[in-house]
């Protein structure tokens, strides 16, 4: 009976093509738009932590002076630390992994014949915990040693990217190549997969979604001796003369991140204490002068929320677009009443022949629920396109369809359908059918 129902379906769409389609159309644009906003939410809420969210802790410490109360962040605290408090919680001995993290560009030449120098290539200066703290994946070789953390050595880790530009498809662990001015030697430790974690969590200072990741990260050991400007957010509460590199390290400027890695909430309270009892020091050293010094720590999950990788007018869209699919089906509701009260003749036939309410009415749902898989296939065409100019709009990669969203849409777009094409089912099939068999 289904597949008849279906004949008599795809029947009917032919047989009014103009209708049909603005029905498809109607269903098409509501499921297109909601599903552009809804992909592009669900990008943006993504943790890709995962089991690691819950041990991974962003530090953040009450560094100003002058007696104020609050600076930065609406919690007090500013997102970035100093270069003195991050080489104060590095020298600290602590027992838990962690590392400082900042962003720096830099000049690689290739090795490749014909090929010229870029500065397209970033790079970020990191401790060695940082491989194992974020499950960075190596193809070849792996971090430098742990004694590099403290005796700087010209050794770094790139992106299976930038190795094959440097110097093609072959494993560059051991090769050396010129990089920062073009001429100082660096040595390839290993070689990892292209990491680019969206949202770039571990480092939200310099864009949240980047196209691509860090190319090149190289011992935060070296930063003192490299002299190389950070990228990204430098900020201070108080006007400072920077004339050089050297000035900055000695500021309090904030422009780097601190994470460290606390695996359960003993370890939580035990860096808290030590967080408590640092500031206590500086405050005592005249560094902290403010009324409140304290330290916070807030794993990847607060982190996102509280650096609002996913801003109210996300949620905002989000739901204009649901809106938009309900102005969308009201429309679409009219246009089955216009197409159904054309075909309420046949129907009158049928029911003087002995067809029930119910079959009249699981008929014309079966066509209704055909002109919304219809639309809900043209919507995701739309919501493609609608995901594609997202993309191009913001430079980044992360709104795309995925499975679950592909399966999502059609299966709304056969509810919404169904739904809306209730009441004019039920106008047809509650119809006097003696009305139009005079009419015949």
């Amino acid at each position: 009976m289904f597949t008849y129902y279906c004949k008599l379906a795809w029947r009917h769409i032919l047989q009014t093509p103009a209708l049909s389609l603005l029905i498809i159309m109607a269903i098409a644009l509501g499921i297109g738009a909601s599903m552009t906003m809804i992909s592009y939410y669900k990008a943006m809420a993504h943790n890709p932590a995962g089991d690691r969210s819950e041990k991974l802790h962003a530090v953040q410490l009450a560094a100003y002076g002058n007696d104020m109360e609050t600076w930065g962040m609406s919690d007090g605290f500013p997102r970035q630390l100093t270069h003195q408090d991050v080489k104060n919680l590095r020298e600290a001995n602590l027992s838990f992994p962690s590392t400082p993290i900042y962003q720096f560009m830099t000049v690689v030449v290739s090795q490749r014949e014909g090929v010229a120098p870029s500065n397209d290539f970033a790079g970020r200066f990191v401790d060695r915990d940082f491989f194992s703290m974020f499950d960075v994946k190596f193809l070849h070789g792996g971090p430098w040693s742990q004694s590099v953390d403290e005796q700087p050595e010209n050794q770094v880790v790139i992106s299976k990217a930038l190795s094959e530009w440097i110097f093609g498809e072959v494993n560059s662990v051991g090769k050396t190549f010129a990089m920062l001015d073009g001429i100082m030697q660096f040595t390839v430790a290993g070689v990892y997969e292209d990491f680019n974690p969206q949202p770039a969590y571990y480092d939200l200072t310099t864009g949240y979604f980047p196209r691509e990741g860090a190319g090149v990260f190289a011992p935060y050991s070296l930063v003192e001796q490299l002299e190389t400007f950070p990228m990204g957010n430098i900020s201070g509460w108080q006007p400072e003369e920077v004339n050089g590199f050297k000035d900055i390290l000695k500021s309090e400027y904030v422009w780097q991140v601190f994470w460290t890695q606390l695996d359960n909430e003993a370890a939580k309270a035990q860096y808290k204490e030590f967080l408590k009892g640092y500031v206590e020091q500086q405050r005592e050293l005249g560094r902290f002068a403010n009324q409140n010094p304290r330290g916070d720590i807030k794993d990847v999950e607060t982190w996102l929320n509280y650096n609002e990788v996913i801003s109210e007018d996300n949620r905002v869209m989000v739901g204009m677009s649901l809106l938009f699919l309900l102005v969308c089906l009201v429309n679409a509701v009219g246009l089955l009443l216009a197409k159904f009260m054309r075909k309420m003749n046949e129907a009158g036939v049928r029911r003087a022949l002995g067809a029930s309410k119910g079959q009249i009415f699981s008929q014309y749902l079966v066509e209704v629920g055909m002109l919304g898989f219809f639309g809900g296939l043209v919507g995701l065409l739309l919501a493609s396109i609608g995901l594609w100019a997202v993309r191009e709009l913001y430079g980044t990669d992360i709104a795309r369809l995925d499975f679950s969203l592909f399966i999502g849409a059609l299966l709304l777009s056969l509810l919404a359908s169904l739904l809306t094409g209730i009441l004019p089912a039920l106008r047809v099939c509650n119809s006097n059918p003696s009305i139009f068999l005079k009419a015949q």
